[in-house]
């Protein structure tokens, strides 16, 4: 029996390491897409939503007022009008009077989600019909918005997502962040449109045309649920229009993240998995091989020492735990376009262990504590506020 049961986790991790590669593979060819190649270069409106002051908010909000775009404006806005972020926002106002930005702030009750709420709110005072959500914590580069905008020389996409990587890590939560930004989340958002051909939108960068997005029903429609990207973006295909992936890589800025913060962070994600998808949420525990992996060669080491073939299965094990960091190590080096320092290779084993355990707590857990609003979240990850509420 307890041979058996070694093989069974060898058989478990071997089929996890083989899905992991196959996403790794499929990851890397989307990513190595030529970018766009179109001109087009409709007005923009930009909308920038604020809630605090996040890390290095300064830097983030000056690089979209440099954009190299040819018609373009910039909105920031805030639920509350005692958000400090507001004040950040208007200092970057008016050390750019060349470019038209709007400072606002308020917004009239409208659903459960507080960003859409944000995001309706600001969409008021948009000039033009192309809008782009960017959130805070977004440094974009000169050529962003153009690269973007060149996705829409196809006249069937009627939204544009990006890739994204974290960057400018400085806490051992904010390493875990963008390591895992670096493995998993990139390879479930390229990996589903590589092989299901299907968006797996992230909201913190969507480009797309007003006027559409009202015919969808608007933020109206995605006010009360977890997952306003995903949905929107499922809205987008299934009314016909095609959401294309920019591979241009977009930074966002984490620079210091709590472990209890990264964890509730992950725990609400994948919570919203769960309620949007249950299927491929269960199958998550087969992207995730090092848990797996570790397990089966523990296995092995106390009850499987008998085996004729202990030798070669201890080795197998250790082939694929290799394996694992560097399909991790090879995502790193093509998003952030360096080397992945050994201090976070020896991390990956204990990102990855957490994930399990964000896996196994979200299967269970039934609220989510978000921006100060503990919620329950249903199916479809609606929102439902409760009446505990948390400073």
């Amino acid at each position: 029996m307890e041979e058996l049961l070694v093989l069974i986790l060898a058989a478990v991790a071997a089929a996890a390491l083989a899905t992991t590669l196959l996403l790794s593979i499929v990851t890397h060819k989307v990513l190595s897409r030529r970018a766009a190649a179109g001109v087009e270069s409709p007005p923009i409106s930009i909308l920038k939503p604020l809630k605090g002051v996040d890390d290095e908010l300064y830097e983030n909000l000056t690089s979209l007022a440099r954009q190299d775009y040819p018609c373009f404006e910039v909105i920031f806005g805030a639920a509350d009008d005692n958000d400090p972020a507001l004040a950040v926002a208007r200092r970057v106002r008016d050390e750019n009077p060349t470019v038209r930005i709007l400072v606002v702030s308020g917004a009239s009750p409208l659903g459960a989600n507080p960003k859409v709420v944000n995001l309706a709110h600001m969409s008021r005072f948009a000039s033009h019909d192309y809008i782009l959500i960017s959130d805070s914590n977004v440094r974009a580069g000169p050529d962003y918005v153009r690269a973007l905008a060149a996705e829409l020389a196809d006249a069937r996409v009627g939204l544009v997502h990006s890739v994204l990587v974290g960057t400018h890590e400085r806490s051992l939560g904010a390493v875990l962040e963008n390591l895992h930004l670096a493995s998993f989340v990139v390879s479930a958002v390229c990996a589903t449109d590589g092989i299901a051909g299907r968006p797996c939108v992230i909201g913190k960068s969507m480009l797309m045309r007003q006027s559409v997005l009202d015919e969808l029903g608007g933020f109206r429609a995605v006010k009360d649920v977890l997952a306003e990207d995903y949905i929107l973006g499922e809205r987008f295909h299934r009314a016909g229009h095609r959401v294309a992936l920019s591979v241009q890589a977009l930074p966002t800025v984490t620079c210091e993240r709590s472990l209890g913060e990264f964890l509730n962070r992950h725990v609400r994600w994948a919570q919203m998995r769960r309620r949007i998808a249950p299927g491929v949420f269960l199958a998550e525990s087969f992207t995730n091989p090092l848990p797996w992996l570790f397990i089966a060669a523990l296995a092995l080491a106390v009850c499987g020492r008998t085996l004729p073939y202990a030798g070669q299965l201890a080795i197998a094990l250790g082939v694929g735990i290799l394996l694992k960091l560097g399909s991790d190590a090879s995502l790193f080096v093509r998003l952030r376009r360096q080397r992945m320092p050994l201090k976070y290779l020896a991390l990956v084993p204990v990102k990855d262990f957490l994930v399990m355990a964000v896996w196994c707590t979200a299967a269970v857990k039934r609220t989510i504590l978000w921006r100060g609003n503990r919620m329950r979240i249903g199916a479809g990850s609606v929102l439902t506020a409760l009446a505990e509420q948390v400073a």
